[in-house]
């Protein structure tokens, strides 16, 4: 293959991925024609791409983003996904068709420029998505707002009933220091 074909394809990578610091690398070994269709066409719904590397060229390219520590992954036949909603979702659709077909292999990837193995793409796959996090979090910052809202919206009746409740309270506790 001529040096001027090789840099076309490097290229290709390096926009194909354009600046994305979330990949998963994937061995589609003993993976037929009819499986890595359904492969293709499933991660595609959830706007993954899918595509296969020559591995001295990705090695290369993978150095210029940063991420050399993906250089180990690359033995044999390899591919790449990448894209969809966020690292979770990636990472499980992605372990889902791998468990549907059994043939595909997960090697290892990377999070936000961070390598991880096998067993850490696994662990991100229990992880709530990136919108259920962030829900999570309103949640919490929102709840004692939503309990002073709840006082102050509660009827006046509702109010005063509390109010000569505490001074009851505060009456009896004065009544046998006396």
């Amino acid at each position: 293959m001529s040096k001027y074909v090789k840099e076309l394809m490097m290229d290709q990578l390096r926009s194909d991925l354009d600046g994305s610091r979330s990949v998963l690398i994937v061995d589609l070994k003993d993976l037929d024609a009819i499986g890595e269709y359904q492969l293709r066409r499933d991660l595609r719904k959830k706007s993954i791409r899918l595509r296969v590397l020559k591995n001295s060229l990705a090695r290369r390219v993978f150095a210029e983003m940063g991420l050399e520590g993906l250089s180990q992954f690359l033995e044999g036949p390899s591919a790449i996904a990448w894209g969809g909603e966020g690292v979770a979702e990636l990472a499980k659709e992605v372990s889902n068709q791998v468990k549907t077909l059994k043939k595909p292999v997960i090697k290892g990837g990377a999070v936000d420029g961070m390598v991880v193995g096998p067993q850490q793409v696994e662990e991100i796959t229990k992880l709530p998505s990136r919108e259920a996090l962030i829900a999570e979090v309103l949640a919490l910052v929102l709840g004692p707002a939503r309990q002073v809202l709840s006082l102050l919206s509660s009827p006046a009746t509702t109010l005063i009933g509390q109010l000569e409740a505490r001074g009851k309270a505060d009456g009896e506790e004065a009544a046998p220091s006396t």
